[in-house]
């Protein structure tokens, strides 16, 4: 028994070294790859012009992790050494009882959110074409029934979705800046 583990135990721990360098890999651009100088990007500190204390912070926060974890970008806190600016501001925040019981009290609440990004060439001040320049984001959650949570950790979740949404339409309007096509 033992043989054969040691082999598997190699073999796993080749496809996790392998599968976590993966993000870092540049993209390409017809099988050319992007150089780093083209992929640096500064992620101004999200504004709020909302009522919601603190969602600005955290969801600043998650786009730097998501960028950093889809490893197209290289994030930099260095606004002077990025390619690439990304500026967001949370323009709405909504929250909306859904279903309320016989006595007029909340069960079930819907967050609603709309944040508008701008990508920006630092040299140049142009903005990128982005696809979509508000991205909005709901999510319901209940402090009483089904799965149960508070509205900080609904807010959380709301956040996580607006980062990856966020990263996603600045990484294809950058793409298609560069190459002339979307990927």
């Amino acid at each position: 028994m033992r043989f054969f583990s040691i082999p598997l135990l190699a073999l796993v721990f080749h496809f996790t070294i392998s599968c976590a360098s993966e993000p870092g890999r540049p993209p390409k651009i017809d099988g050319v790859p992007i150089p780093d100088i083209k992929r640096t990007i500064y992620i101004q500190n999200v504004r709020n012009n909302t009522y919601s204390a603190g969602t600005h912070t955290r969801l600043t926060q998650m786009i730097i992790e998501e960028i950093d974890r889809r490893g197209r970008f290289l994030a930099t806190r260095d606004k002077t050494k990025a390619t690439y600016r990304l500026y967001s501001e949370i323009v709405h925040y909504q929250a909306v009882g859904d279903l309320m019981d016989l006595a007029d009290q909340q069960i079930t609440t819907e967050l609603f959110v709309v944040t508008r990004i701008e990508l920006v060439e630092a040299e140049s001040g142009r903005k990128l074409l982005l696809e979509r320049n508000e991205i909005p984001g709901r999510v319901f959650y209940s402090t009483q029934i089904g799965f149960r949570e508070s509205e900080v950790e609904a807010q959380n979740r709301l956040l996580r979705i607006m980062a990856l949404r966020i990263a996603e339409e600045a990484e294809r309007s950058w793409y298609y800046s560069l190459s002339g096509t979307t990927n």
